[in-house]
Formats: structure tokens, sequence, C-alpha cells
């Protein structure tokens, strides 16, 4: 990261050049960030005790590193990225063959974080959802489904009736899964995905359920 010549980085920008020499060397003493940066050695310890208090950085002695926070972080965004690029094409797919409203979202904490929205005017125009939008479970069909997932099961597949606020019956097939951790040693770094189709109720595809079911399959298969 670099800051344009005569510029103060900000609060933000200084953590990140702190970050910054980790990405070459896993631990680092006070006196070697500090020169790193070219941050007076004050400045630097200042900012790494804020850094440990929030996990982002751990010391062992007088060596500092990477902390926990940080690497949960960089699994959580790793496990998005794999179910993003597996669900792609996938979803792309099942909106051509069905026309319904395609999501592909994940658990985040008690949320649901949208991944994709493929849809035609009719989603646009009646579905408030957008890419990256973050909703809590109870707002959304797909949330509804996370939340009736069981954890460590086989692929799950729900069928839910949902009002929208202008009165209209819809109503979403969708399917939820565990998602690995790719290189993980333990459970957390994984995460539960959902993949769904939403019809207005009346004008459900006939193969809909057939169709999502072998989508999810292939998506599923990906990530193994």
């Amino acid at each position: 990261m670099t800051t344009p010549v005569g510029q103060t980085p900000s609060v933000l920008g200084r953590a990140l050049l702190l970050l910054e020499p980790f990405r070459h060397r896993e631990g680092l003493t006070l006196t070697e960030l500090a020169e790193r940066t070219g941050f007076p050695r004050s400045t630097t310890h200042r900012m790494l005790t804020q850094l440990v208090a929030v996990g982002w950085i751990r010391r062992e002695g007088t060596t500092y590193l990477l902390g926990p926070k940080m690497a949960e972080l960089g699994s959580i965004a790793q496990v998005h990225d794999r179910v993003h690029r597996a669900a792609q094409p996938v979803a792309y797919q099942l909106y051509r063959r069905t026309r319904g409203a395609v999501h592909v979202a994940v658990a985040a904490s008690e949320d649901v974080l949208l991944l994709e929205k493929i849809g035609g005017r009719w989603a646009a125009a009646n579905l408030d959802t957008r890419v990256g939008q973050r909703r809590g479970r109870g707002e959304t069909a797909e949330g509804a489904a996370l939340t009736r997932h069981e954890a460590g099961g086989p692929t799950q597949f729900h069928d839910i009736h949902r009002t929208l606020d202008s009165g209209e019956h819809i109503r979403c097939l969708a399917a939820t899964f565990d998602v690995a951790g790719q290189g993980a040693t333990h459970e957390s770094t994984g995460g539960v995905a959902v993949i769904s189709l939403t019809f207005p109720a009346a004008r459900i595809h006939p193969s809909a359920d057939e169709e999502l079911r072998r989508g999810v399959s292939a998506v599923v298969h990906s990530l193994s």
C-alpha cells in the first residue's frame, strides 16, 4: 500500500501499512516494524497495542505476529470466494432454464450475505435484494432456509412460502449445504451456503425442483 507524497495516511491507512510487512515475514519486532513503516517507535507501539487488543495482531515476547482475527477473516473470505466461483455459472444456467430469480448466499453469523442475484424484471422490481447485501435471517427466504439447516448433514432442500410487502405470494425453493474451509484444520473455518430459486407462487416452473437439485449437486461436487 502506498500513500501519495505529502499526504498523511489515515488511521486505517496507517494500520494497513503496519500489517503490510507481515506479507514477507511471519514475526517482526517493534523496532523492525517501525523501520519498515517509517513510523516513530511510540506510534508503532501504540498502534500495535490497539491491534493486539482487537485480535488482528498477537504478541509472543518481543515478537508480533498476525492474530487469530486476521486468520478468521481470511478463511471466511476464502470460503465466500470459493462458493461464488463454483455457484455463479450454475446460477446463470438455472435462470436460463427456469426464469426464476436465483440467489446465492452464505451464512454470516446471525445474518445472510448475498453473493449473487440473477433474475429478470420481476426479480428487480419485487425482490429487495442485491449483491453484497447483508440481511437478518428472518428478512429473506434464503435466511429462513439457512436457519433450518442442520450442520454436518447432506444437502438439505426447503420449500418456503412468503408474502411480499406488496401482498404478492412467492415460493422459494432453496438448497443449503455445508462448505468446508480449504485446508481447514477445524470446522469453524467453513460455512453454510444456500442457492435458491424464487417465483411468483402462481407461476413456478414445473421442473424448478429438479433443476435446482441438479445444479446444487454440481456446485457441491465442485467444492468437494
